[in-house]
C-alpha cells in the first residue's frame, strides 16, 4: 500500500491489523512523531517524511530522559532524609521455607557465611552426621562450633558405631526442634522436624535470637 495518507479502515484493509488494535498502533505512531492525523471525518493518517520523523522521535527520547531524571533527582530530594534516619537502625527480616528440601538448601547456603560462631541443635543423630562435614570444615577455618543433641538422641548415638568428631552439647530437654544460629545475627528454627509439612523461620530478628540464645544456654546438661 504505497499512500501519502490513509484511514484507518484502510490501514485495516492493507495490514489484517483489526479495528481494535489499529487506533492504538496509529497513537503510538503520532505521540513518536512518525505520523501525523488530518482532522477530518473520518480521519486521514499521514506518514511523516524520515528525517523529521526520526528527528520528532529523538526529540521525544530526549525529553523523556530528562523528564525521568528529574523525577528520580525528586524521588533522591525526598527520600534522602529518611534513610538516612534509619541508616544506624538494624533492619529484621525474617520469612518462611516450607519443606525439608528447601530448609536444608537454606541451611547449606548459610552457614559458610559465618564470621565467627556456629550454634546448632539437631532432633536426630543422623541429621548431626548429614551436617558434619561441613561443620568441621567451618571449625577448621576457625569458626567456634557448638553442635548439640538431646539426651534421647545422644544416647541413641552412644549406641550406634559412628563415633562423631565434633564435641557435643547435651541438651535436658527431648523435642524435635532444630535450630540454627550464625554469629548471634540470624536464626534459623524448625519446629517440628518429623512432621511431613515442616516449615522453618529464617529471621535476623533480635528479640527471637535473644530468646532462643537465653533457651539454648538454659537448656544445657551440666557436665563436672
Amino acid at each position: 500500500m504505497k499512500k501519502k495518507e490513509a484511514t484507518a479502515s484502510d490501514l485495516c484493509k492493507a495490514t489484517g491489523v483489526k479495528s481494535s488494535r489499529i487506533y492504538f498502533i496509529l497513537n503510538e505512531l503520532e505521540q513518536m512523531g512518525l505520523i501525523m492525523v488530518l482532522n477530518t471525518s473520518p480521519k486521514h493518517y499521514i506518514v511523516v517524511p524520515l528525517v523529521e520523523g526520526l528527528h520528532n522521535l529523538l526529540e521525544q527520547v530526549e525529553n523523556d530522559f530528562k523528564k525521568k531524571k528529574v523525577a528520580i533527582s525528586e524521588l533522591n530530594i525526598r527520600l534522602t532524609p529518611l534513610f538516612e534516619s534509619t541508616s544506624s537502625i538494624p533492619i529484621a527480616m525474617a520469612f518462611i521455607i516450607k519443606g525439608r528440601k528447601y530448609i536444608i538448601r537454606k541451611i547449606y547456603h548459610e552457614l559458610p557465611n559465618a564470621e565467627k560462631e556456629v550454634l546448632i541443635r539437631f532432633p536426630s543423630p543422623q541429621l548431626y552426621f548429614d551436617f558434619e562435614p561441613v561443620l568441621l570444615e567451618l571449625k577448621r577455618s576457625g569458626i567456634k562450633i557448638d553442635a548439640g543433641l538431646c539426651q534421647f538422641s545422644m544416647n541413641k548415638l552412644r549406641e550406634s558405631e559412628r563415633i562423631p568428631e565434633l564435641p557435643l552439647t547435651i541438651c535436658k530437654k527431648c523435642c524435635d526442634c532444630f535450630y540454627l544460629m550464625i554469629d548471634q545475627n540470624y536464626l534459623l528454627s524448625v519446629s517440628n522436624w518429623t512432621s511431613p509439612n515442616v516449615y522453618a523461620i529464617w529471621t535476623s530478628d533480635t528479640s527471637l535470637i535473644n530468646i532462643t540464645s537465653f533457651f539454648s544456654s538454659s537448656n544445657v546438661v551440666s557436665v563436672d
